[in-house]
């Protein structure tokens, strides 16, 4: 069986590990789903990348727009007057309590925005280290880091819709489970050597509806 190393050839796999030919123009809507449960969960080494936020990001105030594929925030350093500090991340509630004056020292994220306490003079620079989504899959070449490190990945989960399609919940629980123990390992990697970052709770994809 050929490598799994694209778009193109994670179709192929589906589509001849299923045995099921009558599905084939189903298998694009698999592995969008697929990557909706990887964008959901997955919080690998291969999504790392950094973007600047700078005053053309300022949304209001102290609030800044974040990159359009941002998933989750690993570490934020500010430059001000060319010295450079870091900033903790704390929750919207915890965000509050700090005063509107002196330096941003602290930040929450919500909305795909981000906000800093106190505001941020207009010199001042962020160096964002976050989890980009992956761009979707279109053309057959189309890849990713992930996809040809961890092919696993895509394929658990997008085996995982395929069977929950075909209503087989016993074959869609068992690649929903090797999904997860995939997922686990490539997270703790990038939570060892990154440091950690928030991930959203698992989502119960078991109780989809079939109909």
């Amino acid at each position: 069986m050929a490598k799994v190393t694209n778009y193109g050839t994670l179709k192929t796999w589906l589509s001849t590990t299923g045995h099921r030919g009558d599905l084939t123009d189903d298998i694009p809507g698999f592995i969008q789903s697929a990557e909706g449960m990887i964008a959901a969960e997955v919080r690998a080494l291969e999504f790392v990348t950094t973007a600047t936020l700078q005053e053309s990001d300022r949304s209001s105030g102290a609030i800044y727009n974040l990159p359009s594929d941002f998933l989750g925030a690993k570490a934020i350093t500010g430059t001000q007057s060319s010295v450079g500090y870091a900033l903790k991340q704390v929750s919207i509630t915890e965000l509050y309590r700090y005063g509107l004056s002196g330096q941003a020292v602290v930040f929450s994220v919500y909305d795909k925005l981000i906000e800093f306490r106190a505001s941020p003079a207009e010199d001042t620079e962020f160096t964002l280290i976050y989890f980009a989504k992956p761009a979707a899959f279109s053309a057959d070449g189309d890849t990713n880091s992930l996809l040809t490190s961890h092919p696993d990945i895509y394929q658990h989960s997008s085996m995982f819709w395929f069977h929950v399609h075909t209503q087989d919940l016993e074959l869609a629980s068992a690649h929903e489970t090797a999904f997860h123990t995939a997922v686990e390992a490539v997270n703790a990697l990038a939570e060892e050597i990154r440091g950690s970052a928030t991930v959203a709770n698992q989502y119960n994809y078991s109780s989809v509806s079939t109909m």
